[in-house]
């Protein structure tokens, strides 16, 4: 059959099937003899429609979803890559497993940004809108095949076909009306989930924990535990998670006392139509208890599971909820350190944009619980930056929490609202964790600091050139009395002997130190 690159030949058994990609349009003679020579069988041809429409009949085929036009198949996707599917009224969802490689533990923001952009573009979800009946499907498709079929034949079945066109269609909208049969999406979606393994799952659960509220995404749950991975049931959604998706496991009490979340880190992450959900938020109360019977035989308990776990629970529902993800998923449950707010809570209440929630300070990363739950390793903290400490009122009562990452620090996430009492016990928790911490009062005044001094230097620099400026003048003029004049010895002689005749009797006045006061000068008489 005719595919993207040349041509493809598929070989199917009866558990598996095989394809083989790149063959030119003369192999096909070469191939087909050496299939009868051989294997005694002939290769059989496929049309693969290429008229490029978007409407057409989604069809089942062995392990392979078609979507047919015209009785040709436009595209198969083999069912085995169907993660998950959903069903509203008339449309169904299909979810497809990603090929790409799992994300490493310790991965910085820099190293992330390289690894999805050497990623490859993949198709991650298609939806099928599937109108009426299932009875009335099969009949559309069959009139679309007779309609194309007669199109290619000539104009006059074609034209023959257009003046019937509107009676026949409105015959099978009363047909679909009249048939109280299953919806044509309902049927679908059944099969899709009977042939990828979604719907009937292979072995028994290991336990089954019934309606679990789950705060993300929204609505109650039954969860059951199989040996490799995890299946959550829900009145619309079904989801199957392998605990290789698993990430990280926190255990968290709210600080209402009442409450205890258990949240749970997935990559890839489960969506919901456009919405992607990294994260299993579920909430319990503390007090209630959950019996639970394990479907596991002692062996299996001793050799396996190391006698991690029980065979019977009488618990508290998040206690024995904690311990079945960490036994199966073998990650480590991460609890609140010794972060303890002025209300002795392990959080603090705040607002990430619009959405309110809880911001734990735990011992290797900030964790903000909310709709859309945050994650922050400590490690990809560049500096943390408390701003609207001062605030513009006096009577201000919160201030914000600027996180800049490494690799991004035009972005910060801004954690906002917090109680002001809060600041100090911050602090001291984010610099013994040897957090970078910047206050924008202390830059503030620093900032201004800094520009008076340079201010000062800048005075300081146009008085030295001042200065410099003044002497130049004066070497400049000094160079010119020494041309214009020059030393009259004549006049200095002349000088020397008045005054040496009329200080000869003075010495003893001329002598006298600190005498500050102009000598006096007698007149001469003539005897």
């Amino acid at each position: 059959m005719r595919v993207a690159r040349n041509f493809q030949l598929r070989i199917g058994t009866h558990k598996t099937r095989i394809t083989f990609d790149g063959f030119l349009k003369d192999d096909f003679d070469r191939l087909q003899n050496l299939c009868k020579q051989y294997y005694n069988t002939t290769i059989e041809t496929k049309d693969t429609s290429v008229r490029g429409w978007n409407w057409g009949i989604a069809e089942v085929q062995s392990q392979d979803l078609a979507f047919l036009i015209a009785g040709k198949p436009a595209f198969t996707i083999p069912l085995s890559t169907v993660l998950n599917t959903s069903i509203t009224k008339t449309e169904v969802a299909l979810e497809f497993s990603s090929s790409l490689p799992p994300i490493p533990d310790a991965e910085d923001a820099l190293s992330k940004k390289k690894r999805l952009r050497a990623q490859p573009d993949e198709v991650s979800e298609i939806r099928l809108y599937l109108p009426g009946t299932a009875k009335g499907m099969k009949k559309k498709e069959a009139k679309a095949k007779v309609k194309a079929e007669g199109a290619e034949e000539g104009e006059d079945v074609k034209m023959k076909e257009d003046g019937d066109g509107d009676e026949d269609e409105s015959e099978d909208d009363e047909d679909d009306e009249d048939d109280g049969g299953e919806t044509a999406a309902q049927v679908f979606h059944d099969a899709v989930k009977e042939k990828a393994d979604i719907g009937q799952i292979t072995g028994e659960a290991l336990c089954t924990i019934p309606d679990v509220l789950c705060l993300t995404p929204r609505g109650r749950f039954d969860i059951d535990m199989h040996s490799d991975f995890m299946r959550l049931r829900g009145k619309t959604y079904d989801y199957r998670i392998a605990y290789s998706q698993v990430q990280k496991l926190f255990l968290l009490p709210k600080p209402d006392d009442v409450h205890c979340q258990f949240v749970v880190n997935i990559d890839p992450p489960i969506r919901q139509g456009q919405t992607r959900y990294p994260y299993l938020v579920m909430q319990f109360i503390k007090e209630e208890i959950l019996q639970l019977e394990m479907n596991i035989d002692e062996e299996t308990l001793k050799d396996k599971y190391e006698n991690n776990l029980m065979a019977r629970y009488d618990d508290p529902a998040f206690e024995v909820v904690s311990i079945l993800f960490r036994v199966l998923a073998a990650k480590k449950v991460t609890t609140p350190g010794g972060f303890q707010s002025h209300e002795g809570q392990s959080a603090v209440k705040c607002n990430v944009k619009a959405n309110e929630g809880q911001l734990y300070f735990l011992e290797k990363q900030l964790l903000f619980i909310s709709k859309q739950p945050t994650l922050v390793l400590h490690s990809d903290i560049s500096a943390v930056t408390f701003a609207r400490v001062g605030g513009a009122l006096p009577s201000a009562r919160t201030f914000d929490l600027n996180v800049r990452l490494k690799g991004d620090s035009d972005h910060p996430i801004i954690f906002s609202a917090l109680n002001k009492e809060e600041l100090t016990t911050i602090e001291e928790h984010l610099r013994a964790k040897k957090v970078r911490v910047k206050n924008e009062m202390e830059e503030l005044a620093a900032a201004e600091v800094a520009a008076m001094g340079d201010d000062d230097d800048d005075d300081d620099d146009d008085d030295d050139d001042m200065d410099v400026d003044k002497a130049a003048v004066k070497d400049l003029l000094g160079e010119e009395d020494d041309e214009d004049s020059e030393v009259d010895e004549d006049f200095q002689a002349e000088s020397e002997s008045d005054g040496g005749s009329g200080g000869s009797g003075e010495s003893d006045d001329d002598s006298d130190a600190g005498s500050d006061k102009p000598v006096k000068k007698k007149a001469k008489t003539d005897k």
